[in-house]
C-alpha cells in the first residue's frame, strides 16, 4: 500500500487488522494491565460501531486481581460512554446475547436520556421473557437497572418475570414492583406466592414486602392462612408479620 492509501486509510478509521490487534490486547487476561487499557483507549478513540463491539469484549473475560478487573471496566464504562452513538447499538446487542451486562448497561444509561433508556430496555426485556435465554442472570440485572420513575412505562414487561423459573429473576420483578406498585400488584405478589409452593425464596420475599408495606391479604385469607409458615404469621386484620426472637 502506497503512502496516499495509507493515509486515506487512517482517514476512513482504523483497519479490521488494527481492530484484531487490539481485541486481542483487551481480552488477554494474563497480559499486563497497561497493555490491555491502552488497547481500550485505542478503541475508543476510533469512535466506530467496531471499535465499540471490541471494547465491549473487555466484559467478557475477568483477570485473576479482582480489583483491577473492576478498575479497567469501570474505565470501559466511561470509554463507552464517551463513545457516543457509535456505541449505542453496539451495546445493544451486547446485551440482547452476553451474559455479564452489569457493566455495558451503565454504559448505556450514560449515552442516552432516561425515557429512551427504558424503551430499549423493554425492548430486551420483552424478547428475554419470549425466548429461552441460557443467561438468568443478566434478565435480573437489567430489571434492577429500572428507575421507579418508569414504573408506568415498564411495569407490564416487569410483571412477566414474577414467575420466571430462575429465582434471581422473579425477586428482582417482585422487589420492583412491590417498591412502586399498590392495589393491582398486590394481588399480582399473592398470587405469585400461592403459585411459589416449592420455591422459599421468593415465598420469603414477597411475605417481605407485605410485613414492611404493611399490606392485607384481603381477598386471599383463606389460602394465605394455610399457606403462610414461621416465622410469617397472619393478623387479626389480615396483616404479615414476621416472628423474632428464638420462638422464630
Amino acid at each position: 500500500m502506497g503512502l496516499i492509501s495509507r493515509l486515506f486509510s487512517r482517514e476512513s478509521g482504523p483497519s479490521p487488522g488494527q481492530v484484531r490487534k487490539a481485541l486481542k490486547q483487551v481480552t488477554q487476561m494474563h497480559g499486563e494491565a497497561g497493555t490491555r487499557v491502552a488497547a481500550m483507549e485505542r478503541l475508543a478513540s476510533w469512535r466506530t460501531s467496531e471499535a465499540a463491539r471490541a471494547l465491549l469484549r473487555r466484559f467478557t473475560v475477568q483477570t485473576p486481581q479482582a480489583s483491577m478487573d473492576l478498575e479497567e471496566k469501570q474505565y470501559a464504562v466511561k470509554l463507552l460512554a464517551g463513545m457516543g452513538e457509535q456505541a449505542v447499538e453496539p451495546i445493544l446487542q451486547y446485551l440482547r446475547t452476553e451474559p455479564d451486562v452489569t457493566h455495558p448497561v451503565r454504559a448505556l444509561e450514560e449515552l442516552l436520556e432516561p425515557g429512551e433508556f427504558h424503551r430499549a430496555l423493554v425492548g430486551i426485556l420483552t424478547r428475554m421473557a419470549e425466548e429461552y435465554t441460557r443467561w438468568p442472570e443478566a434478565k435480573a440485572v437489567l430489571i434492577g437497572r429500572l428507575s421507579d420513575q418508569a414504573f408506568s412505562q415498564v411495569a407490564d414487561t416487569v410483571e412477566r418475570f414474577i414467575d420466571d423459573d430462575d429465582d434471581d429473576v422473579s425477586i428482582a420483578s417482585i422487589d420492583y414492583l412491590a417498591r412502586n406498585g399498590e392495589e393491582a400488584v398486590r394481588e399480582k405478589l399473592l398470587e405469585a406466592f400461592l403459585a411459589a409452593e416449592h420455591r422459599p425464596r421468593v415465598r420469603g420475599r414477597i411475605l417481605d414486602h407485605f410485613c414492611e408495606l404493611g399490606w392485607p391479604v384481603r381477598g386471599y385469607r383463606k389460602k394465605m392462612e394455610e399457606a403462610v409458615e414461621l416465622p410469617y404469621y397472619l393478623t387479626g386484620k389480615g396483616i404479615v408479620k414476621r416472628r423474632t426472637g428464638p420462638e422464630a
